[in-house]
C-alpha cells in the first residue's frame, strides 16, 4: 500500500528523521520513508495485522515502529552480520536482522481465524 499520503504514517516518518537530524549521521526524506516502509513491512509480518488507509498501523506500535526503522539505518555497512569491526569499534549484534530481537519481540502475534 501507499501511505505517501497517510497522516499517521508521515507522523513516524518525520520522527524518524527528526531523530537523524540531531544526530551526525545525513539522512535523506526519502530515505527515512524507506525505512518507516520496511519497518512498517515487517511489523505487519510479526503482527498479521492488515493496513487500511484509515488504520496503518496500531497506535500503541508506533515508538517501536521508529525505533526498527532506527535500528536499521545504524546497521548499515553491517547488513547481514552479528559481528562488526571496524576503525577499533566493535560490535555485537543480537541478530543478523537489521531488526533487534529485543524490539520484534515486543511485537505480539495477532491469531487470524480458519474460514
Amino acid at each position: 500500500m501507499d501511505y505517501s499520503n497517510n497522516e499517521k504514517v508521515q507522523e513516524l516518518v518525520t520522527r524518524l528523521f527528526n531523530k537523524f537530524d540531531e544526530t551526525d549521521t545525513p539522512i535523506t526524506m526519502e530515505e527515512a520513508q524507506d525505512e518507516i516502509s520496511d519497518a512498517l513491512l515487517e511489523y505487519y509480518n510479526d503482527r498479521h495485522f492488515t493496513p487500511s488507509d484509515e488504520k496503518p498501523f496500531e497506535d500503541i506500535y508506533a515508538g517501536i515502529i521508529v525505533q526498527l526503522a532506527v535500528s536499521a539505518i545504524n546497521k548499515r555497512g553491517a547488513e547481514g552480520e552479528t559481528y562488526h569491526s571496524e576503525g577499533g569499534l566493535i560490535r555485537n549484534y543480537d541478530s543478523a536482522s537489521p531488526y533487534p530481537l529485543k524490539l520484534t519481540q515486543k511485537i505480539i502475534p495477532l491469531a487470524k481465524g480458519v474460514g
